[in-house]
């Protein structure tokens, strides 16, 4: 048994169930505040992203999800914006309270 499962039966959080709070910014619910902890991409995403405010501490309010993979609409920094699916996926969030 590998110690992420035994970690699991024996109560104590594993790795797995740690990270869980972090998600890619398409996967947070709309109506939801997420902070950014985490951009993955290429130059040209980051600055993209930086562009747009969407930097690792910001604070974003998703507004809407397009459904079958359309962009993403946040809010953040004062600026509504909207971001691709594949460029939402490289951030990496943690749903606020």
């Amino acid at each position: 048994m590998s110690k992420e499962k035994e970690s699991h039966h024996t109560g104590r959080p594993s790795g797995s169930q740690v990270k869980a709070e972090v998600c890619p910014l398409d996967r947070v619910p709309e109506c939801r505040w997420a902070e950014v902890v985490e951009v993955e991409g290429g130059h040209g995403a980051n600055r993209r992203l930086a562009q747009l405010g969407i930097l690792v501490g910001a604070a974003v309010h998703v507004l809407r999800a397009a459904p079958l993979g359309g962009p993403v609409l946040v809010e953040v920094q004062g600026s509504t914006v909207a971001v691709g699916r594949g460029l939402a996926r490289k951030v990496s969030v943690r749903m606020m309270p």
